[in-house]
């Protein structure tokens, strides 16, 4: 059956690096219809440009989630990242833990993809070790 071949997995794409320090952040806001009302909805995306092209979008990445209402979080989040990046701040923030999906499982990922980003994500143990979380 053709037609339910888009219910399958798409998989893992080609994997690109870019330089931080070529990173520009932006947010973007939404209007969001949810058939009672409309919301304000914002992105946050990381986009590089296209050095051959100065005024063209080579990647544009969208990082965290989608913020309801204002993106204040979204900034936060961007401030985290870019701390760790350019400052040497913590990976983990004191008190965070690990984010799950909505059936409560970690994301999973193939071999390829664990390999390219440099080994295993940590363990929930050494999360909570970095995070100062005492049980």
């Amino acid at each position: 059956m053709k037609f339910w071949k888009f219910w399958q997995r798409a998989g893992v794409g080609e994997i690109k690096t870019y330089r931080w320090d070529d990173a520009y952040a932006r947010s973007y806001q939404l209007t969001e219809l949810t058939g009672e009302a409309a919301r304000s909805t914002y992105l946050l995306a990381l986009l590089w440009g296209d050095p051959s092209q100065p005024r063209q979008c080579k990647e544009i990445v969208t990082i965290g989630y989608k913020g309801w209402w204002e993106d204040e979080l979204l900034w936060r989040l961007y401030e985290h990242i870019r701390r760790y990046m350019e400052e040497g701040g913590p990976p983990i923030q004191p008190g965070e833990s690990l984010r799950r999906s909505g059936t409560g499982k970690l994301p999973q990922f193939p071999p390829e993809v664990i390999a390219a980003a440099g080994g295993p994500a940590l363990s929930e143990e050494e999360v909570r070790r970095l995070a100062s979380i005492r049980e």
